[in-house]
């Protein structure tokens, strides 16, 4: 009896299955579509502006085809972030697919990140995601690709080297609308560029309910990189000692990073534990290894504070996750942070031990 209804389901399922995936039951051909590989956002005097660098795919292909130049631009305006897309969407006269984009790149006139990203976050963005900040959105989204090279692949890949030399982080839509929705907190985005030719990374700056605060410088962004824990297998930081005009560079090649708050003579005190390996690159005037060790340790000791004072003393900006670490360390504190966030943050310490493993 089970073999005879399975016998007779499976034929409804295949015919099912073939419709679905034909493009057939109301959807949109490939054809009718234009994919979106960058977008960037901003928002003036109440009107939103969206800027998307797209592909059409000449044949039922959704990937790009790098063969040929087939980038174009894109552009919408309206009271929404919707309408505005819609307006792309006229203007095309194709339907557009966010199911593609590589990053997302906002501008200072997104005052409310939680909020204003809550569309991405259905389904039509990968909550994963890349976002970035740009004094002028569309300026990096006009820098268009040249032959055989697409600019979303191009970006993605310098941000890849940057992020792995210490110049820059990742953040993601997810990331962004968490730090500045539930967790009340903030977050590091990095500062993305165009001089209409060619795209660059140029430190980092912080995101919070309100909007954007601050900048980090890209030498700085190491101490950030590094308070954040985001060093990833293969990343390769590299930085110069010097003693007396000799000389020697020194690759970081792997990091570890524990934060722990403390209450301590009335202050929050944030103690960060971070154990660096290193390996000398180059030491032509044979410096000892304990004068480099020495040496690198108080250079990210002083990256590390140059972050911290940027995004919190200064801009009282949370993008270390203070709040969680009281929440965690302090617990019959956190009612009180809650209500003194700013003044806690302003009046905090920062102690960091660098640890040099071999």
């Amino acid at each position: 009896m089970n073999n005879i209804r399975y016998n007779a389901f499976l034929p409804a399922v295949l015919i099912f299955t073939m419709i679905f995936f034909t493009g057939c039951f109301g959807g949109t051909e490939v054809g009718e579509r234009a994919f979106v590989q960058l977008m960037g956002l901003e928002r003036e005097d109440d009107v939103y502006m969206v800027s998307l660098q797209i592909y059409e795919s000449e044949s039922s292909d959704t990937e790009p085809d790098v063969s040929k130049a087939n980038s174009s631009a894109a552009y919408g305006t309206g009271t929404t972030i919707h309408a505005a897309l819609s307006d792309a969407e006229t203007t095309l006269g194709k339907k557009l697919f966010l199911g593609h984009i590589k990053m997302l790149v906002i501008g200072s006139g997104i005052k409310n990140p939680a909020d204003e990203l809550s569309l991405f976050l259905d389904g039509s963005v990968s909550p994963s995601c890349p976002m970035a900040y740009s004094d002028d959105p569309a300026a990096v989204i006009e820098t268009l690709p040249e032959e055989g090279t697409f600019s979303a692949e191009h970006i993605m890949s310098l941000m890849s080297q940057e992020a792995a030399h210490g110049k820059t982080i990742y953040t993601s839509v997810a990331e962004m609308a968490a730090s500045t929705g539930a967790l009340n907190c903030a977050a590091a985005l990095p500062v993305i560029s165009s001089d209409g030719e060619s795209i660059r990374f140029d430190g980092l700056t912080f995101v919070r309910k309100n909007g954007t605060a601050g900048t980090l410088s890209e030498e700085d962004t190491i101490g950030a990189k590094l308070l954040l824990d985001m060093f990833e297998s293969g990343d390769r930081i590299t930085l110069s000692v010097t003693n007396k005009g000799k000389h020697a560079s020194v690759f970081i090649t792997g990091s570890k990073t524990c934060l722990k708050a403390e209450i301590k003579d009335g202050k929050l005190n944030i103690n960060a534990d971070i154990k660096l390996k290193i390996v000398t690159a180059e030491n032509p005037f044979g410096l000892e290894s304990s004068f480099i060790e020495q040496a690198v340790g108080e250079n990210i000791r002083d990256s590390c504070i140059s972050a911290f004072s940027s995004a919190v003393w200064y801009n009282s900006c949370d993008i270390f996750g203070i709040k969680k670490l009281v929440r965690r360390d302090c617990p019959k504190l956190y009612s009180e942070y809650c209500l003194n966030e700013s003044s806690f943050l302003a009046d905090s310490v920062l102690s960091v031990r660098i640890t040099v493993i071999k």
